[in-house]
């Protein structure tokens, strides 16, 4: 979608752009998108300090009309992090047949980390976010998404929507990657707001759901009802695992539709954080072949 300034965080910010067929990067600031001389995979190989002190050279500006918003994100991996909330850890031992397992991993000292999506894979501000049709319960999730660098300092934060299945991961937890990695079922956006620009530990997230003319979901938490830092979340995912372009983390949620309420195809889905910025996306149907896992047969006795 065209770039609107009205989208985009009052913070100065990182802003991934398509201009003139090709991708790129550009700091929005005062009102002017100026062109970064190297890509987001680059700015993320470097130091947080020489990450700060690329920035400060632009390279020209950008028509801002004649861009394409994309999502903040080039070759990084997006991981994500559950049950960092009370009320998501209260939240999926309602759901789940295997409450104890939340209920230790949200006391337990080494956190849950997953796998969500590939950097290509991820849908920005304004894009269609999934639902899968095999799932009779659905939400989105929102979350602060933090990027790291290949150093494993935190750089960035974003808005982030972790669509979820809640009817499959309720039925056995081994089935969180079918629950959570899918078409469409990750978004971050509308930028990257540079970590040295803002501290979003206490601030207000929000999340309102939008059906036709009837709003049917709106609520609001705090970000400091985290029980888990977001750098110390970054670290676990960077101590045995190299990012060399660094990646995104969502650090779960604590805003969780109840139901009856679950996502259709139209629904409207706006997140914001305070001094982050504000992340929208419209819900579709994913395709899905229909396929049903096999019976499993019997081995033969040996």
């Amino acid at each position: 979608m065209p770039v609107n300034a009205g989208d985009l965080p009052a913070k100065p910010c990182l802003v991934r752009v398509a201009y003139a067929g090709r991708d790129h990067v550009a700091l929005w600031s005062g009102g002017q998108l100026n062109k970064i001389g190297v890509s987001l995979d680059e700015l993320l190989r470097l130091t947080l300090g020489q990450m700060r002190a690329a920035l400060e050279e632009t390279v020209g500006s950008l028509d801002l009309d004649a861009c394409e918003l994309l999502a903040p994100v080039e070759s990084q991996e997006v991981w994500a992090c559950g049950v960092t909330y009370s009320r998501s850890r209260e939240a999926r031992m309602e759901e789940s047949s295997s409450q104890d397992v939340y209920a230790k991993v949200y006391e337990a000292e080494r956190p849950e980390l997953f796998f969500k999506s590939a950097g290509w894979r991820v849908v920005g501000h304004r894009g269609e976010a999934g639902v899968r049709p095999d799932s009779t319960w659905s939400v989105p999730e929102p979350e602060l998404a933090v990027l790291s660098n290949s150093r494993g300092e935190v750089v960035a934060y974003a808005c982030g929507n972790d669509m979820s299945s809640r009817s499959i991961e309720g039925e056995n937890p081994l089935y969180l990657p079918q629950a959570k990695v899918y078409d469409r079922s990750c978004s971050i956006g509308p930028a990257a707001v540079p970590a040295w620009e803002v501290e979003p530990s206490a601030a207000r997230i929000s999340m309102r759901i939008s059906r036709g003319e009837r709003t049917v979901f709106d609520g609001s938490g705090s970000l400091s009802d985290m029980v888990r830092e977001p750098a110390d979340l970054v670290s676990v995912l960077h101590a045995a695992y190299p990012l060399p372009v660094g990646a995104w983390l969502l650090t779960g949620t604590s805003l969780v539709p109840p139901p009856p309420y679950t996502a259709e195809a139209g629904d409207l889905i706006s997140i914001e954080i305070e001094d982050v910025g504000r992340l929208v996306n419209r819900v579709v149907k994913v395709p899905h072949s229909g396929a049903r896992a096999q019976p499993r047969m019997k081995r033969d006795s040996i």
